[in-house]
């Protein structure tokens, strides 16, 4: 299943991003989390996004990549997933 979303910022420049899902055979993917955070109400959405450290303290997510090898695409290395982590 594929959703099409446009977003319009505050100069009114229109963004198109395709979204879509994954099928049950496959791992989730940063789509499949987009589309669940697209079903929470609007006004829950403008509530803080924050995770919780294994230490119990909370923090604000950050989206990071995850290479197989050394860390970086400029050594050759290939992007293994997408990681949503309580570091900075």
């Amino acid at each position: 299943m594929e959703y099409k979303v446009q977003i319009t910022d505050e100069a009114g420049n229109v963004q198109q991003y395709v979204v879509s899902r994954s099928s049950s055979s496959e791992d989730k993917s940063l789509n499949d989390f987009i589309l669940e955070a697209l079903r929470i109400s609007e006004d829950k959405r403008k509530l803080p996004l924050k995770t919780q450290c294994p230490n119990g303290l909370e923090v604000y997510p950050s989206i990071k990549m995850k290479f197989e090898n050394y860390g970086s695409p400029i050594l050759g290395d290939k992007l293994e997933a997408m990681h949503i982590t309580w570091r900075d």
